[in-house]
């Protein structure tokens, strides 16, 4: 039947956060953070037996890790599941099926507005390039560099050059940059960057 899926399935909104979110320090922001979250599921009964729990462990793991929470950022890592966070359950009577919670803890990646990060670069256009930061696409556009790279896009090799030749921009390498604005929707977070600050900019070649 529909309502029991012949897998598990997260039911309504999957991941709930169970805990506060990333927390200032002394005006500092924070890029990582670990929270609680709750994981709603709906198992059929084949999945009942003396590894349940250990399946929904395994199953939350597939299924949340690497996966974007909107604002609250992206799961990088799942790092516990306990026993007694999954509850009993609740039957469905009319399929057999359960609803299960699981409480679990989890590393978040959430970005903010002029946070400074080190991005690889992988796509360089005539517009910019651009960069990502595990998860996270940054994009530094044109206007967003040096006035001495602001012109020195190469199409030959899909590179920009700044005008002494000493800094050259292309896929692979890694700069440090300056967020400038950062975008979260409910399937992903993209942000757009600088490198225009004293100590942005390339970092090495890759």
């Amino acid at each position: 039947c529909r309502a029991c899926a012949p897998g598990p399935r997260a039911a309504s909104t999957g991941p709930r956060r169970a805990s506060t979110g990333p927390r200032r320090r002394s005006g500092a922001m924070v890029f990582f953070f670990k929270t609680d979250l709750v994981y709603e599921m709906l198992l059929h009964p084949k999945f009942f037996g003396p590894r349940l729990k250990v399946f929904i462990k395994d199953e939350i793991m597939k299924q949340v890790e690497g996966t974007c929470l909107g604002r609250e950022g992206y799961v990088c890592a799942v790092l516990d599941i306990n026993d007694k966070d999954v509850d009993a359950g609740v039957v469905d009577h009319d399929t057999g099926c359960v609803q299960v919670n699981a409480r679990y803890s989890a590393i978040l990646l959430r970005p903010f507005k002029n946070e400074v990060v080190d991005a690889v670069v992988t796509d360089v256009s005539e517009l910019g390039f651009f960069t990502e930061v595990g998860p996270l696409s940054v994009f530094v556009s044109r206007h967003a560099m040096p006035e001495d790279l602001q012109h020195g896009f190469d199409a030959d090799v899909d590179s920009w050059i700044s005008d002494d030749k000493e800094v050259e921009i292309k896929k692979k390498c890694v700069v440090r940059v300056r967020l400038l604005g950062v975008m979260c929707d409910t399937t992903q977070i993209t942000a757009v960057g600088s490198i225009k600050d004293d100590y942005l900019g390339l970092v090495s070649t890759g």
